[in-house]
């Protein structure tokens, strides 16, 4: 398979239509990372109002569910939610899940039967003293694995979330090594985001890149084995030199758009900015897009970036934003992915142009690589 053809494949996984739905704001582990807590309260969400939501993604044009939390499986009436969301029409549900209640066979049996279809696991560590560092609860590696182990073997299709800190990403190779080996084949490896707890535990749990690159491009390499399927979640693309195709689509930025929509509404209406704006920016994954986003409503329009010196053309892309109280979120995110979503590789920073210099449209690094960035 070409590159070209490797890429639209995961396109078109990547962004293929999915629901989200919220059950729970409680979990049974407490993760240093974890960028949920403001949210929970110790509930469940009603019943009543969970099937709600089921159906207004539906009639979105939703195949594919996602159930999460908190952590899901202690909904009361989760196998009703699964069996509820299948008789609504869903083809493919799937449970965000920290496994731990999949120790116990029948609950693994009744989620199965009521009709879940894939779990995804967060399972951050195949060690058991770094494991339970990083979820903040000791004496669960045994029933997390039992967990795992219980997903697998009830033929259900199972993928795992880890998010790199400083506390895994030396073992992460090895991680990945240990679950391959117990039959697990799709990763989805987390950047770290300044947020919630992660961002209280930052001394704890940021790492430098430079440090941890060597491991981490171990980690990469399992990428290119048959029937191993890594997938990048909000890393930066600088990071995946020479592993281009794990940078993931641009349009995945929609997603955090949204979780965020609400600050960015409030910025755009009085200008008030987001509550995360300042000392972690810097670290944040949606720097960029936030920068653009002040900028505009600070000089009042944005045309498209140009492309490196190094490159032939000077641009590609075209369009222009105009900002007004009543601009739509959602425009402005496309319109940055098409015309201001610019990336660089670390080698720009011996440029003599690096400071005057935007990069090149991730989209083109995705199809070319790198290689293309020619620093003078």
């Amino acid at each position: 398979m070409s590159r070209q053809e490797d890429l639209i494949l995961r396109d078109l996984v990547a962004e293929e239509k999915r629901h989200w739905v919220r059950v729970t704001k409680v979990c049974n582990n407490n993760c240093l990372f974890c960028h949920d807590t403001g949210n929970q309260d110790g509930t469940s969400i009603a019943y009543e109002e969970i099937v709600k939501e089921l159906k207004s993604g539906f009639l979105g044009g939703a195949k594919r569910v996602i159930i999460s939390g908190g952590e899901p499986t202690l909904h009361p009436d989760v196998v009703k939610i699964i069996s509820q969301a299948k008789k609504i029409g869903y083809t493919h549900v799937q449970m965000i899940s920290n496994g731990r209640m999949f120790a116990y066979d029948d609950f693994a049996e009744k989620l199965k039967k009521a009709g879940l279809d894939e779990v995804t696991v967060s399972l951050h560590s195949h060690n058991k003293q770094i494991l339970e560092e990083i979820i903040g609860v000791k004496g669960v590696y045994e029933q997390t694995m039992k967990g795992l182990l219980n997903v697998i073997a009830h033929n259900l299709i199972v993928s795992i979330d880890i998010v790199v800190t400083k506390l895994n990403y030396k073992t992460l190779s090895q991680t990945l090594n240990f679950f391959i080996k117990l039959g697990v084949y799709e990763f989805d490896i987390l950047y770290l985001v300044p947020f919630g707890q992660a961002w209280h535990n930052r001394k704890k749990l940021f790492f430098n890149y430079g440090g941890a690159k060597k491991y981490l491009d171990k980690a990469w390499e399992f990428s290119k084995i048959e029937g191993v399927h890594l997938w990048t979640n909000r890393w930066p693309a600088r990071n995946l030199e020479n592993y281009e195709w794990l940078i993931q689509s641009p349009h995945k930025l929609n997603d955090d758009v949204l979780g965020m929509r609400q600050q960015f509404l409030e910025y755009i209406k009085v200008g008030r900015l987001m509550s995360c704006h300042g000392e972690r920016c810097d670290i944040c994954y949606m720097n960029d897009f936030c920068k653009d986003l002040i900028k505009l409503r600070t000089i009042g329009v944005l045309g498209p970036k140009a492309r490196a010196k190094c490159q032939r053309a000077t641009t590609m892309q075209t369009g222009v934003a105009k900002f007004s109280p009543s601009l739509d979120i959602n425009e402005f995110t496309e319109f940055y992915i098409k015309n201001r979503y610019f990336v660089k590789s670390i080698r720009c920073q011996k440029c003599v142009m690096d400071k005057d210099c935007d990069g090149v449209h991730i989209n083109e690094i995705r199809n070319k690589s790198f290689k293309i960035i020619k620093p003078f």
